[in-house]
């Protein structure tokens, strides 16, 4: 644990400097006078570190080397802008305790030392995620010792998978410190979220409305429910986490001006493009949130009213710079501009994966994640006739949930019916906001429906819609809302509370684990056994005859099979690439 809250230090102080530095120059670019919350500035840390690991990557391993540039940057900075950098903390935290009596103070910082030291215990424990052993710590391994290696998708398929989070889990491995590579940075993901969510709750009393509360709520679930993956380098967590986030924040804008009785104006239009930016680099964490992205259209239409047509095209700069840099990794690990999506094949390179075995192994990734038995040309294509299939295999808890949640998109959507037919007024970005969440679930329905991917999306519609219908309908107090808004507050209590419930007692089990072994260093990553065999004067490890495709992050570097050797191309170092031969 100690080393988990060391690793974690670090993190903070580079990403708050590395923050604090883009964020003021996206200020000034921008000509915004509000002042960012402290989470906005660190998360946007976390994508300014990234995007640097990534460009560090084309060039070389991400290892103690590539830590160098962001500590003189930011030591130089912190000696620059100290004043304005600890004035930024301190009015938070005024802001923060403002509305507490002394009481609440003291609860409050409670919680908040309490949360950390139990994230932090378990992230210390070991790694529970199959997709570790599989493929997330081999990823991990190559970024540190090399890179993005051209071709490496030739040697094991999920290599291709490249998500921009393993770049940032390897610049803060520090392995140049505590002799192993830490796989914290799931718990602390988790942690930045539930601090969020205790923040916002604590001036719960002071708000007219309530949505962005219950979203905060929201955020306290999601951090509970993923704790048996905080020491895992987890690939969904960080997009969950942003788009719970930026969701929790836009709604909160929106109450803010609601209870002023304002409309957006030119100082609410960053603060809109912000999280929309926020919105892009979760998707190159993870493709199947892309459709966050969907909200750009509302700072867009206020930039275009406005005829603010140089910062139209600054957001657009800046978010193609946020793309950028994971379409170069894609294209130097697998040859396609996004992996996982084979058709758009733009370049002529060697070390091109070839396209068969990219549509097989995401053919088979779609058959695994709807887990149903039978042959793969009738689950993939079955048109939607798996879906009842898909649904009957899963968890009763997950069919209640899905139950629950389509209850309550009919309800809006029978709700916003009336609304049209008696032509009331309709909060247009509150409509975006939510058809943007039910085209997300969609597209995850019919990609990858596994109830990880989609998180995010999920608590949206059980945190937000009977809570918007209280306030819009029942003025805010429930007893003045109809019977329908009732049933539907009731049916989202109990879905939240029974999986809060359940996930938050395994939790206590996981803490009962890890006291004994894990209050000073992290359980490193399991140790597997493979096969060796040689390819041009390089020893690569297969798994034995009928072994789990596991390799982890010591068996270095796996080759998924050996008949592979025949046809891989090596150059003379592994960070030379490989590329499978014509012959």
């Amino acid at each position: 644990m100690i080393m988990v809250l060391m690793n974690w230090f670090y993190i903070t102080c580079i990403i708050y400097l590395a923050g604090s530095a883009c964020m003021n120059l996206l200020i000034k670019a921008f000509g915004s006078k509000k002042e960012p919350n402290l989470f906005s500035v660190l998360f946007t840390g976390i994508t300014v570190t990234t995007l640097y690991a990534q460009i560090f990557s084309v060039f070389s391993g991400v290892n103690m080397w590539a830590n160098i540039l962001p500590i003189i940057f930011c030591l130089l900075y912190l000696l620059l802008a100290k004043r304005s950098l600890a004035e930024r903390i301190r009015v938070f935290g005024i802001k923060t305790m403002e509305c507490l009596e002394r009481r609440g103070k003291v609860f409050l910082s409670v919680l908040v030392i309490g949360g950390v030291m139990i994230a932090a215990l378990l992230s210390a424990g070991q790694t529970k995620m199959l997709d570790t052993g599989w493929y997330h710590a081999q990823t991990i391994r190559w970024i540190e010792e090399y890179g993005s290696v051209k071709g490496v998708a030739n040697l094991f398929i999920p290599l291709g998978f490249n998500s921009a989070q393993h770049y940032f889990d390897a610049l803060f491995s520090m392995r140049f410190i505590f002799g192993q590579s830490m796989h914290a940075t799931g718990g602390y993901f988790a942690c930045l979220l539930m601090l969020h969510s205790l923040c916002r709750l604590a001036g719960w009393k002071k708000h007219r409305y309530h949505t962005a509360d219950a979203l905060a709520i929201a955020e306290m679930v999601y951090a509970i429910i993923i704790t048996a993956f905080y020491a895992d380098p987890y690939t969904d967590t960080l997009p969950n986490c942003l788009v719970l986030f930026i969701f929790a924040e836009w709604i909160g804008l929106l109450e803010e001006q609601r209870e002023h009785g304002q409309k957006p104006g030119k100082e609410d239009i960053f603060s809109y493009g912000f999280l929309c930016l926020l919105g892009v680099y979760a998707t190159v964490i993870k493709t199947s949130v892309v459709f966050v992205m969907l909200l750009t259209l509302y700072p867009a239409y206020l930039l275009i009213k406005e005829k603010e047509w140089k910062k139209i095209a600054g957001y657009l700069i800046t978010g193609i710079a946020i793309i950028v840099p994971f379409f170069l990794t894609n294209i130097r690990t697998s040859g396609y501009l996004v992996f996982l999506a084979g058709k758009i094949d733009l370049f002529p390179v060697k070390w091109k994966v070839e396209k068969d075995i990219l549509i097989h192994a995401v053919d088979s990734m779609i058959y695994d994640v709807r887990n149903i038995d039978a042959p793969m040309g009738e689950v993939i294509g079955d048109g939607i006739a798996w879906i009842p299939r898909w649904f009957l295999n899963g968890s009763i808890s997950h069919q209640i949930l899905y139950i629950g949640v389509l209850i309550l998109i009919m309800f809006d959507l029978f709700y916003l019916f009336i609304r049209l037919i008696k032509r009331s007024k309709i909060d247009i970005c509150m409509l975006l906001t939510r058809f943007t969440v039910y085209l997300g679930l969609i597209y995850w329905l019919f990609t990858l429906p596994q109830v990880r991917y989609c998180w995010a999306f999920l608590l949206f519609v059980l945190a937000v819609i009977p809570v918007w219908y209280v306030e819009e309908i029942g003025g805010g107090k429930l007893k003045s809302a109809g019977i329908m808004i009732k049933g539907a507050v009731i049916l989202s209590s109990v879905i939240l509370g029974m999986f809060t419930g359940f996930y938050g007692l395994r939790t206590l089990g996981y803490l009962k684990q890890n006291v004994p072994f894990y209050l000073i260093r992290q359980a490193d990553y399991e140790k597997y056994e493979m096969v060796p065999v040689e390819k041009d004067g390089i020893t690569f490890y297969i798994r034995e005859e009928g072994g789990a495709i596991v390799c982890g992050y010591y068996v270095f570097p796996y080759l998924n099979d050996e008949s592979m050797l025949e046809d891989i191309v090596v150059g003379d170092e592994l960070r030379d690439g490989f590329y499978l031969s014509d012959e």
